[in-house]
């Protein structure tokens, strides 16, 4: 793709194109370029940004006495949204452009997610997941970033191509590229489309596209650093070098970065600390059933008991008249459970990545030209959740017992063994390809070879075979069999295949502090996972100028592209989901050996027809083009699906003023796990149970489908948009897009809220009542379907049945859909302040009129505007109806000052929203807007340095984000994990950083 910013450096010939915005943590002064905007005459131009990440001066403002220049016409490239190389002010479709200095200024270097979320507020909603995924496990990105522009379907592009999708989607994780491979430093610049664009790029732009372009062209090195602290001993660090050269005509730039972010736990955020975090499971060591729970100060029963052999006491009721027990409920045993020490809110993350570009002239005037990139990445993450605890049987005479009888119910688990999550993805990308002209005709080709690679391990897992042995006791110290003995015989190294060995028997009455020396040996393990997705393409097309219509030139451009995608995965073999070594992890994750591909091929074309220009003279269209593009696509496991698109381009009196609008379909095509991976068995989380029933519960055994008859889900889209430049006010830029997404046959699962409030609802006649079992999932040995009345699923629960012997089957299916109504606003005003510098003032925001989805193809749609809510139906998170972001920028000679703003509107929290919400009756909770102020001062010195002569320039910045250390509002129903939205809203509170880079 060629340089958009590939411009002359006259600032006569460079239009208004600049917005004023502050991004990410802890930026300060991006610059947010619009593309679309019409060309004023400017009073005083601005150079354009450097590609090289190189400040430039501001130029002197020219007597007002003269006339302005008139602007030229800009180099047509091709941007994102176009295969047609056009002038980027004359663009049909909604693009946003941050360029690399501006990214620098941001404050943010590691993560390209939290910089698009605080520039562009449409990055909204519960599908922009990252290190927020801290207690999230149902939005498994294994520590990735997702990105998604209006919490829809989003195409990620890296030099306009394809990447491969995180290895987390063979296990069943999303099917997401994971921007975290890509560090800000190796970025030129970042090109948003808002708008659907499936017919210039095949599957999955149903909400736009982000493409990244890498930095090329570089000359000479750069080195930088930044540092960050929070509150509660929060740091992030991050250190970068950019350099580049000529070798023998081969143009060069490698970067590399590497980055480091602290965990950050739910106790150390007030927010999330203990009070409003205890009572969120009954599952607790020291408990039995929902009905007694050791006594506090003592840590075993044998405490106070003789035990095995020599047990005395014939009930619990006999253990609480002694006071070794407190009778209990389940409340008064979730409240003496505080998850907040053990949970993360943010993941701790580390990324290490290197990037190189080149581009070799192989004949002079662009006839002939080499080009490619490379990109290697390694992202190692971790996250905690609360102990796994598991209900067991203790049998009469097992050495802990402090019964005459066997006891049920008994909760066993050990707090210090954390349920620890540790992620390491290998990213790999590498790039190859011509470009030339021949006959007049602009025509490129290029090779694409991606792969993401992860390596999951969960520790703090129970071997289940163990555990009943472990129990058991039965011998003494030297391994003879003795009723009551304090030794027991278990498998050593996770596995059958190994004999047995002596250690001492498991208590599982005690809590942590009781836990007898040796007996946890063998007993908690680590589960592996691998998995991997991989993706290799090739693609070529041309364009040009076949003939000229009175208005102009007729472009045209065709091409073709064929890509394989492939994905695998596997578990150890105690993690397997059938087998004869299977489910053996209590607390892990199951799935069976996956290994699938698929091939993809398209055809492409796009046309371009001035229809009319200034020099036709027509009354109320100085300037009207007409753009269309149509694909076809062919899946070899999915069919096929045709898509257009058709927009234009309209000045009415002269450019001040531009208006364009689009029509185009879109689709999102099924995974290859989504189609054909294997079925995934796990314990799904607690709130499930609670958002259906109301009442706290434990969690519930699911099994995730595949279903090979998916098909794809398809979206019509329309947009329509202004761009107003008056030479009234010099410096001034307004862009106003408003969009309208319908996307059908929604892919996914039915989901475990779904499947219970259906049953619950409906018993019987409930579309899913096959999919529910009560001892074992629906088909195996021991299941059973008692819940066929209309209340009896609920009944059983609130009448005290264990949620753990629920067992439900998910499916993914095309089932319900969205309907998105949205309106972006930008607004810029540049004022030279006649000798004090420079004042700007901008803001950019998102308007949301409608989100409505349905979940259930007979399900009405629920609108989701100004609501927050998670899970169930309620996938969408916090949309506010009102997202902005706004700067006050101030630049004099040396210096740079922005003070940043960010507003979201007041929402209401609604829980798990949609129909459990509505058929629940609850009551909507108020959840406050939130505002936020930052402030960054820098200082830029480009002069070469006397003292030091091969250092060229120095930068040094300082800020600090959230200067009023706001945290984020509270939304307890839909979040029930952390109390509030942290994705949404940033829980670090005030950030203060330091960052500062040199060039040689």
């Amino acid at each position: 793709m060629k340089k958009l910013e590939k411009r002359r450096r006259s600032a006569a010939l460079v239009p208004a194109l600049v917005l004023t915005s502050t991004i990410g943590i802890g930026v300060l002064t991006p610059v947010l370029a619009q593309t679309e905007p019409a060309q004023p005459v400017p009073s005083a131009p601005t150079a354009p940004e450097s590609t090289t990440n190189q400040p430039t001066a501001q130029p002197a403002a020219q007597p007002e006495a003269q006339p302005a220049a008139k602007p030229a016409a800009l180099e047509a490239v091709v941007v994102t949204g176009s295969n047609l190389p056009v002038a980027p002010d004359e663009v049909a479709v909604p693009v946003s452009v941050l360029g690399a200095d501006l990214i620098d200024r941001g404050g943010v270097n590691s993560n390209v997610l939290e910089v698009l979320r605080k520039a562009l507020p449409s990055f909204a909603g519960r599908g922009n997941t990252g290190n927020s995924n801290g207690t999230n496990n149902n939005q498994n990105t294994a520590g990735g970033s997702q990105v998604q522009l209006r919490n829809l379907d989003t195409l990620v592009l890296v030099n306009g191509r394809r990447v491969a999708t995180s290895g987390v989607n063979a296990i069943g994780g999303k099917n997401f590229v994971d921007v975290n491979q890509i560090p800000a430093a190796a970025i030129d610049r970042v090109e948003v489309l808002t708008d659907g664009a499936s017919a210039i790029y095949g599957s999955d732009a149903i909400g736009g596209v982000v493409n990244i372009i890498l930095k090329s062209n570089v000359e000479g090195l750069e080195v930088g650093s930044r540092l960050g602290f929070a509150d509660g001993s929060y740091n992030e660090d991050s250190a970068y070098f950019v350099g580049g050269t000529d070798l023998k005509g081969v143009k060069v730039t490698l970067t590399g970065s590497v980055s480091h972010t602290d965990p950050l736990f739910q106790n150390q955020r007030p927010f999330s600390t203990p009070s409003p975090l205890a009572g969120r499971s009954s599952a607790v060591p020291g408990a039995i059933g929902t009905s007694a729970l050791l006594a506090p100060g003592l840590s075993s029963p044998r405490d106070k008991n003789p035990t095995g052999s020599t047990a005395t006491a014939g009930s619990i009721a006999a253990l609480i008249a002694n006071g070794t027990y407190l009778p209990a409920t389940a409340k008064s045993i979730q409240a003496s459970y505080d998850l907040s020490p053990f949970q993360t809110l943010l993941l701790r993350q580390d990324q290490d990545s290197l990037v190189a570009t080149f581009e070799k002239d192989l004949q002079p005037g662009g006839k002939l030209a080499a080009f490619g990139d490379f990109m290697l990445s390694k992202t190692v993450g971790y996250t905690q959740f609360i102990p796994v605890v598991t209900s067991v049987t203790v049998p009469a005479g097992a050495a802990y017992n402090p019964l005459t009888t066997a006891v049920s119910g008994v909760q066993f688990g050990y707090t210090p063994y954390t349920h620890q999550f540790h992620d390491e993805a290998n990213g790999t990308r590498g790039t190859a390809g011509l470009r030339g002209k021949l006959w007049g005709w602009d025509w490129e080709t290029a090779y694409v070879y991606s792969q993401s690679l992860l390596t999951q391990l969960q520790s703090g897992l129970i071997y289940k075979p163990n555990l009943p042995r472990a129990i058991a006791g039965g011998y003494d110290a030297n391994g003879n069999p003795t009723p009551g003995g304090k030794y027991s015989l278990v498998a050593p190294g996770f596995s059958e295949n190994n004999g047995l060995v002596l250690q001492p028997a498991l208590d599982p009455f005690a809590r942590a502090a009781g836990a007898v020396p040796g007996s946890l040996a063998n007993l908690f393990g680590t589960e592996t996972i691998n998995a991997g997705s991989r993706l290799a393409s090739i693609d070529a097309k041309v364009a040009g100028t076949p003939f000229k219509l009175p208005a102009g030139k007729f472009s045209v451009a065709v091409g073709a592209s064929f890509r394989r995608e492939a994905e695998s995965a596997q578990t150890d073999p105690n993690g397997t989901n059938t087998g004869p070594t299977a489910q053996r992890w209590i607390g892990g994750t199951f799935a069976d050996p996956f290994s699938s591909s698929r091939r993809i091929s398209a055809l492409f074309a796009e046309f371009r027809a001035p229809l009319a220009s200034p020099k036709l003279e027509l009354p109320g269209f100085h300037a009207f083009d007409l753009i269309g593009a149509v694909r076809a696509e062919h899946y070899s496991d999915a069919g096929g699906d045709v898509v257009p698109k058709l927009g234009f381009r309209w000045q009415p009196v002269d450019p001040q003023v531009t208006v364009r609008g689009t029509y185009a379909k879109s689709f999102t095509a099924p995974t290859l796990f989504a189609l054909n991976g294997p079925t995934d068995t796990r314990l799904v989380g607690t709130g499930v149970v609670q958002s259906v029933f109301g009442i706290a519960g434990d969690m519930i055994n699911g099994e995730d489908g595949n279903n090979p008859k998916l098909e794809p889900s398809k979206a019509k889209t329309y947009s329509l948009g202004i761009a107003i430049s008056p030479q009234a006010l010099p410096g001034l830029n307004v862009t106003i897009d408003y969009s309208d997404i319908r996307q059908y046959g929604y892919p996914g699962g039915i989901g475990f809220t779904n499947i219970l409030q259906s049953i619950d609802q409906l018993g019987a006649a409930s579309p899913f009542y096959n999919n529910l079992g009560l001892g074992n999932f629906p088909g195996l040995p021991g299941a059973t379907q008692p819940f066929g009345m209309p209340g009896s699923l609920g009944a059983y629960l609130r009448g005290g049945g264990n949620s753990l012997n629920l067992y439900a089957i998910d499916q993914f299916r095309n089932l319900g859909g969205v309907k998105e109504e949205s309106i972006n606003l930008s607004v810029d005003y540049e004022l030279p302040a006649h000798g004090l510098g420079t004042f700007t003032v901008g803001t950019t925001g998102t308007t949301f009129l409608h989100y409505q989805f349905k979940a259930l193809p007979g399900q009405k749609y629920y609108e989701y505007v100004r609501t927050v809510t998670n899970g169930g139906t309620g996938v969408q998170g916090t949309l506010p109806r009102y997202h902005f972001y706004s700067t006050v920028d101030w630049k004099y000679e040396k210096y740079d000052v922005t003070l940043g703003n960010t507003f979201i509107s007041s929402v209401d929290d609604q829980g798990p929203g949609g129909i459990v919400y509505e058929q629940r009756k609850l009551k909507a909770v108020p959840v406050a807007s939130y505002l936020t102020w930052d402030l960054r001062a820098a200082y830029a010195d480009d002069t070469p340095s006397t003292r030091i002569r091969a250092i060229k320039g120095w930068t040094v910045a300082m800020g600090v984000n959230n200067i009023a250390n706001r945290m984020p509002p509270a939304a307890p129903q839909a979040y029930t994990d952390n109390n509030a939205d942290v994705s949404t809203y940033s829980p670090l509170g005030r950030l203060l950083y330091v960052m500062g880079s040199v060039k040689f």
